[in-house]
């Protein structure tokens, strides 16, 4: 495996746990050519790290790791595993390079999960952060819940993460509790550890992209995301969503082909078998589609009047509809890509009707309805049947 994706701008690595947790949301299945597939795809568009399973699922998936972990790509693959050193044996045994072992560290999952002690996850580390050093693997400690962990326990514990060779902790926001403030301020207190930090954020709240922004801005520089945010429950932080925001609303440069990135969004859901919501960020098929006056005017007079990047970034078109919101400048623009130019007189008498057709359609008005009223309108101020225009002598000549 070669080295790690990065920007030379902000430094900031994308790690993908599709293909781990991901493939934990009920029904997802990922067969071993689509996880190759899968792996090749996002290693050439820029993304530096890729979590390819646990080897504790049983023999099927370990052999299926053993094909993954020998892709010849430049993202650096790696295994999930549990705190328990038959995960760590088996993934050596595979070929793995590097291991991440996920420890809990709340006391409400040290306790009710695991029924341990703190002194048993302490222990634990140190022993198998040694090792899988030992056995010449590079590890990365996961603190699982840390969202709900005393401060003073993961200070001490990321303490001895370092002192045993680990090369960065994990901030999982298991629950998906978090909030950007709070995330900032934990980010910004694991910065005195020593070690780099990596935020993985889960979306019960709706906030796993805007936490994941945030425990970057705050200093981690590894950025765990799921394509599409596919994941338990609610979902993982979107890759796509995640990097689209540090791009234009930070202004950092990712080193992620955004193109490639949203086809692989929406490709994802095809293999998955699962829809795609129309409104979806970055994804959505009508992320695109403008309607209501203001806005459509706004945009045909510059664009980045109401959209914050160009639809070709996110493989998308931009389209203009017209509804009982549109004005005058919507329905000139629906007539104009027919090849129509509606004067003034015409306009002013055309989209007030076009609008009470929106309000009987309660929706959308095809362009087709459109011509016909503004056939219509012309055949009665000129007294010409309407055919005569429909022939293309009107294309042009109304202006």
């Amino acid at each position: 495996m070669n080295g790690i994706h990065e920007s030379s701008g902000s430094g900031v690595v994308f790690v993908d746990t599709t293909l781990r947790d991901g493939a934990q949301s009920p029904g997802v299945f990922f067969d071993q050519p689509t996880k190759i597939a899968f792996i090749s795809t996002l290693s050439a568009l820029g993304v530096g790290e890729i979590e390819i399973g646990a080897p504790c699922l049983g023999s099927e998936e370990e052999e299926d790791l053993r094909t993954l972990i020998h892709l010849p790509v430049a993202a650096r693959l790696f295994t999930w595993n549990r705190a328990l050193e038959e995960d760590v044996t088996s993934s050596f045994r595979i070929g793995a390079q590097k291991v991440h072992i996920s420890f809990p560290v709340s006391d409400q999952h040290i306790h009710s999960v695991l029924r341990k002690s703190r002194s048993w996850v302490r222990d634990r580390l140190v022993r198998l952060v040694t090792y899988a050093q030992r056995e010449g693997l590079a590890v990365q400690v996961g603190f699982e819940d840390a969202s709900r962990a005393d401060w003073e326990f993961m200070k001490e514990l990321g303490g001895e993460a370092r002192v045993a060779g680990a090369e960065r902790i994990r901030f999982c926001d298991t629950v998906g509790r978090m909030d950007p403030v709070r995330v900032g301020e934990q980010i910004g207190r694991f910065q005195e550890i020593g070690l780099p930090v990596e935020i993985h954020c889960h979306n019960d709240l709706g906030m796993a992209t805007a936490n994941t922004v945030a425990g970057y801005q705050a200093g981690a520089r590894f950025l765990s995301t799921t394509v599409s945010g596919v994941g338990e429950r609610a979902g993982n932080a979107s890759m796509e969503e995640v990097a689209f925001a540090l791009e234009y609303a930070l202004g950092q440069s990712t080193g992620i082909q955004l193109t490639r990135l949203a086809a692989m969004g929406r490709w994802i859901h095809q293999v998955m078998g699962r829809a795609l919501s129309p409104y979806r960020p970055i994804l959505g098929s009508r992320v695109f589609h403008h309607a209501s006056g203001i806005h459509v005017d706004g945009v045909l007079k510059n664009a980045e009047n109401y959209e914050t990047y160009p639809p070709e970034i996110a493989g998308l078109k931009r389209k203009i509809h017209v509804t009982h919101m549109t004005g005058r400048s919507g329905v000139r623009n629906v007539l104009e890509r027919m090849g129509y130019a509606p004067s003034p007189e015409i306009l002013e008498k055309l989209w007030p009707i076009v609008r009470r057709e929106g309000i009987e359609r309660r929706g959308i008005v095809p362009p087709q309805v459109i011509l016909e009223i503004f056939l219509r309108l012309l055949d009665e101020r000129s007294g010409v049947p309407s055919s005569f225009f429909r022939q293309g002598i009107a294309r042009g000549t109304d202006a």
